[in-house]
């Protein structure tokens, strides 16, 4: 994904978290969590940093460059083996899972994975994140060795843009297929440029009054089913598994990723471009597919910020 998509869907899971219709608690017992409560705080606290959301959001590809291992999981399909295999689980409200489940003919094949390290880096920044807020809590406000918020808040922005990629699905496909994945990801920055005002000379969007990305009067229909999406459908706080953590989470994100890859782009596509990619039948659900993937996206960065959040919020401020 492109700077401008990457920080639309940070903003969008902030939004998520801001405005659609949170459950109070998930839980029982001891293990409640107040869902409600927690996400209030943390848009709270993200909104005094949403100025750095387009800059974080994108320091993995232009600071970090590790997109040859960290931005993706690659899979491909066992050709041997004729030994069933059980994917892992998701919410039941992750649409990919759903469609994959119900139309992919590789779901429940075996694969192979050749290389990639994106849920190990998900799940890296997750502890990071938690860590360096103890350490803030713990030291002196002033104390050279606390990060500041703002710092936080960047690390946040940039764990979105990991979380994002395992969402995409040619970030998920061993296939040599550069020229279809970067005409896809342009596909798609030029829809969020289309909708909403970037403040280019700050590095930002313009806001609208509610503190999120100014849409257009030309608003990409991908977009406004996106933005439809995170709005009505329900939010699931728990992974999908009691067992999960974030590494497995985003290991069973990236599994069904490379299914889709499979349904939006079958075997011959090798070196197609987006022009002939449009005369092909595949490319008549691409916006369907890209809403959905997308939506997902939006889910699962909102789901492990507040994951974060409480485990961080629970530990000190909260105890």
């Amino acid at each position: 994904m492109k700077k401008y998509t990457h920080a639309w869907l940070a903003f969008m899971a902030m939004k998520r978290l801001d405005q659609a219709a949170l459950p109070e608690t998930e839980g029982s017992g001891k293990s409640a969590v107040e869902v409600k409560r927690f996400a209030k705080s943390l848009v709270r606290w993200f909104k005094n940093y949403r100025d750095f959301v387009v800059q974080g959001a994108w320091y993995p590809d232009e600071v970090f460059s590790d997109q040859g291992m960290s931005h993706g999981v690659k899979y491909v399909p066992d050709e041997i083996s004729d030994e069933p295999r059980s994917f892992k689980l998701l919410p039941e409200t992750m649409e990919v899972r759903r469609l994959m489940m119900a139309e992919s003919k590789l779901f429940g094949r075996q694969f192979v994975i050749e290389k990639g390290n994106l849920c190990d880096r998900c799940d890296a920044m997750a502890h990071t994140i938690v860590d360096n807020f103890k350490i803030q809590y713990r030291e002196d406000k002033g104390n050279p060795i606390a990060p500041s918020s703002t710092h936080m808040a960047m690390r946040f922005f940039i764990m979105s843009h990991y979380i994002a990629d395992a969402h995409m699905p040619l970030h998920c496909d061993a296939r040599p297929l550069s020229k279809i994945h970067a005409a896809v990801e342009t596909q798609w920055e030029n829809g969020v440029k289309k909708s909403y005002r970037i403040d280019d000379d700050n590095n930002r969007f313009f806001y609208d009054p509610d503190g999120y990305p100014l849409k257009t009067d030309k608003m990409a229909t991908l977009m406004e089913a996106v933005e439809k999406k995170i709005l009505e459908r329900p939010f699931i706080y728990n992974w999908g598994s009691s067992g999960y953590s974030t590494w497995d989470y985003m290991s069973a994100v990236t599994e069904y990723s490379y299914l889709l890859a499979y349904e939006m782009f079958p075997k011959g596509f090798e070196d197609m471009g987006w022009t002939d990619y449009k005369k092909r039948p595949e490319a008549q659900r691409f916006e369907e597919y890209s809403a959905k993937l997308m939506a997902d996206a939006v889910d699962s960065i909102a789901r492990a910020w507040l994951h974060v959040w409480v485990r961080y919020r629970l530990w000190g401020p909260e105890k």
